[in-house]
């Protein structure tokens, strides 16, 4: 399997660790599902109210980088799920078998209803992991992957990949597959989570980009819910929702800005370590950075900047490659063979991030001021990420600043890079191409031995690093603020489960 399974004992108790210490600061374990959450038993139940950071790009599709706001907040579900380690565990389905390379059997949970009243039966379930499998594009999870799915009676399902994948059961775990009712297809490209999912939450109302209403499902599966209803807020800007959670207008506020952690106060913040990465991506097809020695000269100029202790204030870990210390296996990484720099040209290149985490706009205009220094002519776009992401994989701008999780598709380090800096991965913004590379990555993909596959990502790694394809600069955490009183978050470090069945809020 992927990465994420491989990690040390060690390492999932020190985030499990993390995450337990940030909750307890915050008023202690989850409350009780059910009455016993509110004031007392029999006590209405409360309303979260939720401060979201990114505004949906797609209806709340699936199919795109949606997937983890229906996942994260509660309504959706998939087949099976990441535990603190990355092991992928039970959810929909109870059990999995892989009966020979191309072939996997899973055992679908009983008893499971979808929020509309329909069976969430094997028939359903095959029905909606085609649906994935015939999307164009593809979801991310199923790069490079192709599938039947079949019903084998009414709780089981077969998956047939055209050939051998050793990390199918983590690709399950993606949000992008999450299960939906046959009522979410009706337009097959943007399938829609409103009422047809099966989490804890029924999304009732998405008003537009603003915001979203849902309410306890009462048949879940996995418990009554502990909250009455979610009052879902999409609010882009990140000073805006930490003044809202100081105002006492928001009860949950996600990706608090670092330069506003301190007045938010350390008792009310959930801080939990992620394989997440802040790169500059190089667009290979610019007129500068096509040039590996401009690319050079580029990461030399910002190679003395302390991100992670200035614009993070402490809050962020200094990037030493691709892979965060939550993938220990990569702690012994070989050192980038950069190219000889050159005098950077005096051709304009476009500097350009997204103002959903106000952190890389203020990167942004530090790396522009160090490239200045150098001799390069910059300019920067800063826009919400839902009006870029288009320009980002055509390759509009000459440089990137992303914040990206490559556990997010598959928690598989040879799905994210050949997501990422394949030929034909589907996000790609270094729009980089490697033929040896995509050989390399390809064989390391039918490999079924973690540590085999994890010395293949460490090898890539240092390709990519090398050819200055990428400059990462920090590795991140996630930043939760809370209101006295909540309780019960999944404090995730895989960045997926946010909400659940216990979470709640005391009165």
């Amino acid at each position: 399997m992927g990465h994420a399974q491989n990690l040390t004992r060690s390492a999932f108790t020190a985030v499990s660790a993390l995450s337990l210490l940030a909750l307890a600061a915050c008023g202690g374990g989850s409350a009780k599902a059910g009455t016993d959450a509110g004031a007392g038993a029999g006590a209405e139940k409360p309303t979260l109210r939720y401060a979201y950071a990114f505004t949906p790009v797609a209806a709340l599709s699936p199919y795109s980088d949606d997937a983890v706001t229906s996942y994260g907040v509660g309504a959706t579900e998939t087949l099976t799920k990441l535990d603190p380690s990355g092991t992928p565990e039970a959810s929909l389905a109870t059990s999995w078998e892989q009966t020979d390379d191309t072939t996997w059997e899973l055992t679908l949970r009983d008893g499971v209803t979808f929020q509309d009243g329909t069976a969430m039966d094997a028939k359903a379930v095959a029905a909606s992991l085609t649906h994935a499998a015939q999307a164009e594009p593809a979801p991310r999870a199923l790069s490079g992957t192709e599938l039947t799915v079949t019903a084998d009676g009414d709780d089981k399902i077969t998956v047939v990949t055209k050939t051998p994948d050793p990390v199918l059961v983590q690709r399950l775990t993606s949000p992008e597959l999450v299960i939906l009712s046959g009522g979410a297809y009706d337009d097959p490209a943007s399938p829609t989570p409103v009422g047809t999912g099966t989490g804890p939450y029924t999304i009732t109302e998405l008003n537009g980009t603003t915001s979203a209403d849902l309410t306890a499902n009462p048949a879940y599966w996995g418990g009554t819910p502990a909250l009455k209803d979610i009052e879902l807020s999409f609010v882009a800007d990140g000073d805006q929702r930490a003044s809202a959670l100081r105002a006492g207008q928001t009860d949950l506020a996600q990706a608090v800005p670092a330069d506003q952690l301190p007045r938010v106060g350390a008792d009310h913040v959930l801080a939990v370590p992620l394989p997440r990465t802040v790169s500059i991506h190089l667009t290979q097809t610019s007129k500068v950075f096509q040039d590996a020695s401009q690319r050079e000269a580029a990461r030399e100029a910002v190679a003395g900047l302390d991100i992670a202790g200035s614009i993070y204030a402490g809050a962020a870990d200094p990037a030493k490659g691709l892979f965060s210390s939550v993938s220990t296996w990569a702690a012994d990484r070989p050192a980038p063979e950069y190219p000889k720099p050159s005098t950077p040209a005096k051709t304009r290149i476009t500097l350009a991030t997204f103002s959903d985490r106000p952190e890389l706009a203020e990167i942004a205009t530090v790396v522009a001021d160090e490239w200045r220094k150098a001799g390069f002519d910059v300019k920067t776009v800063v826009q919400e990420y839902n009006q870029m992401e288009g320009d980002y994989l055509k390759g509009t701008y000459d440089a990137v600043i992303m914040s990206r999780s490559y556990g997010q598709d598959t928690a598989d380090p040879i799905s994210y890079l050949q997501a990422d800096f394949g030929c034909d991965g589907g996000y790609n913004i270094s729009r980089y191409c490697d033929t040896t590379l995509d050989t390399d990555l390809a064989e390391a993909a039918t490999q079924t031995d973690v540590s085999t596959r994890n010395q293949a990502a460490v090898a890539a790694e240092h390709t990519v690093l090398s050819d200055v394809a990428v400059i990462p600069l920090i590795h991140d955490r996630t930043q939760f603020g809370l209101a006295d009183g909540v309780t019960g978050l999944a404090g995730d470090p895989w960045e997926r489960a946010v909400i659940t069945a216990e979470t709640t809020i005391s009165n």
